[in-house]
């Protein structure tokens, strides 16, 4: 498949963006929590056009122009549209003739997700991101990382994204590859030896693109932060608190080491006061981190019971083909026996990590890295949202990481805030999400681009991608 060729023929037949039959909206009295500031600005109306925010101002002195449709906004709150910096696709985890790209996009756009990077790319999901630019599908706009650059590949093959580099010149060649194929970041997994990833990282700057993902025990963390890699999952960060006697020799919990039981043996050993010095060698480097803390919590932490799994929301999203497989995964983990003691203090230090990070002023961004076992994109941005104010983190900051921080590393200064002459992608919420993190949940409407969705039409969207899935 030429992807480039599907891409400028999807671009050429469109004439130009049409961006979802842009509508102009005027959305009054509402609460505006703008972002850019913490201020909430009460009893205001905004006005939509062109698919911009064209202007914001009293209810009392904004006239309702002619044309417009209007929205009453009174006892509402209006916020940026949610980024989620780390998604995937079913698609990934099984049937590999069974896309449902489509449908999951409407899901995060559903859930008041406007923007997303894609963190394992495939020529499919290029051609979505056209479609997506030309409001042929409806969905948030997205960045695509490339296929995963692997030292090696333990599983059978499956769907085909990701690029085996296990020597510098087939690191070298992906990188450039990628990059000339339209990839907006070059993505690190696993298993990557250090030759391999320095001639990733200087033919990135060679070519002008950036690195993001895993960093791996080959590598370890030192270097990834000389490098200014964007950091996901604080892989070695756990490592970092090991003994000294320990760390150039030894691993912890990050990574896939998560599921060898010889890991978690360190874990009483880890030294909690090597924080500090962590995250002051973090914010020095200047990277942005994604901790994806909810999935890793929840997932191997403070695990939650069989009913609590059925009976949150987007366990009935879940593809048949894969249920069975996630609750072997489960059980697979729960056998390995890991004493709770270990499990509640990894917890404690990840929450710990993210506080302190915070603190010290380093950028943190939202990523669910959804979907991974009972996770389901779209749903779980609002956990990993509660998942930073559990750490400590205030509603403001918290909303911080999936609005305004992700559009400045992405450099997307139309985005991320409520502000005249930004992108009209919004959030129209029933309740105050800086009064309780979890009322972001509370969607009323979604306005992407300018079209507005309603709550029919949301709901729609989910009803369409259960279906597809199941």
């Amino acid at each position: 498949m030429n992807v480039k060729i599907i891409i400028l023929s999807l671009l050429l037949l469109s004439g130009k963006p049409r961006l979802f039959s842009q509508e102009k909206l005027l959305i009054q009295n509402v609460t505006v929590i703008p972002m850019n500031t913490a201020a909430s600005l009460a009893n205001q109306s905004v006005l939509i056009s062109d698919g911009k925010i064209e202007a914001i101002g009293s209810s009392s002195k904004i006239k309702t122009p002619v044309g417009y449709r209007i929205i009453d906004g009174k006892g509402k709150y209006l916020v940026p549209g949610l980024f989620d910096m780390h998604a995937h696709f079913f698609q990934e985890q099984y049937d590999n003739n069974k896309s449902t790209t489509k449908e999951e996009l409407g899901m995060m756009l559903a859930n008041g997700i406007t923007s997303a990077r894609i963190m394992a790319g495939h020529p499919e999901y290029l051609v979505a991101k056209a479609k997506l630019k030309i409001g042929d599908w409806e969905g948030p706009e997205i960045t695509v990382a490339s296929p995963q650059l692997v030292g090696s590949w333990p599983w059978p093959a499956g769907f085909k994204n990701y690029e085996i580099v296990n020597t510098p010149q087939k690191a070298t060649a992906a990188v450039k590859k990628f990059k000339q194929e339209g990839y907006d970041a070059i993505k690190i997994t696993f298993m990557v030896n250090r030759e391999c990833y320095d001639a990733i990282v200087s033919t990135a700057k060679e070519v002008g693109i950036k690195v993001v993902g895993h960093v791996g025990p080959k590598v370890k963390l030192p270097a990834a932060l000389v490098a200014g890699e964007q950091i996901e999952h604080m892989d070695e960060f756990i490592d970092m608190l090991l003994p000294d006697t320990t760390y150039n020799h030894g691993q912890s919990v990050s990574d896939m080491n998560i599921w060898r039981k010889e890991a978690w043996l360190t874990v009483p050993s880890l030294d909690e006061s090597k924080i500090t010095a962590l995250v002051q060698q973090v914010k020095e480097s200047g990277v942005y981190v994604t901790p994806t803390n909810y999935f890793f919590i929840s997932t191997f932490g403070q695990i939650p019971t069989e009913n609590e799994i059925r009976n949150k929301k987007d366990y009935s999203y879940i593809p048949a083909a894969l249920v069975t497989e996630r609750w072997k995964n489960r059980e697979h983990y729960i056998h390995m026996e890991i004493p709770k003691e270990s499990r509640d203090r990894y917890v404690f230090l990840r929450k710990k990590m993210v506080n302190e990070l915070s603190r010290a002023g380093v950028p943190l961004m939202a990523g669910s890295d959804s979907p991974e076992f009972f996770l389901v994109t779209g749903f779980s941005i609002h956990d990993e949202l509660a998942a930073f104010t559990e750490a400590g983190l205030s509603n403001f900051s918290a909303l911080k990481t999936a609005t305004v921080t992700p559009a400045t590393f992405l450099g997307l200064k139309n985005k991320g805030s409520v502000e005249i002459g930004k992108d009209a992608d919004l959030i129209l919420l029933d309740k105050d999400p800086l009064t309780d993190i979890r009322n972001t949940t509370s969607i009323n409407a979604v306005v992407k681009n300018g079209k507005y969705f309603d709550r029919t039409k949301l709901d729609a969207m989910l009803a369409s991608a259960k279906a597809a899935f199941q």
